[in-house]
């Protein structure tokens, strides 16, 4: 399988279980997705990616918040 990231937040998708929805060919990662792999609407992304820069990278929140926006910015899914 050939590494591959997600459209939406820029994760690497090496294993199936990365992939939304364990589906390879999804353009969107599991943690951006619903169950199906379906993309969850662009404030539960943003929201749940903010969480993950202050509780894992221990940034204050508008730090994270200008970090993942400039992310998101980038991302094909938000264009």
């Amino acid at each position: 399988m050939d590494l591959k990231k997600c459209e939406s937040c820029g994760m690497p998708m090496v294993r199936l279980s990365d992939f939304g929805g364990m589906k390879e060919g999804n353009r969107y990662c599991k943690h951006c997705t619903y169950e199906n792999g379906d993309l969850r609407p662009r404030y539960d992304v943003r929201e749940s990616m903010i969480m993950y820069y202050m509780k894992n990278k221990r940034k204050e929140r508008r730090d994270a918040e200008q970090y993942v926006d400039e992310i998101m910015a980038g991302m094909k899914a938000w264009q």
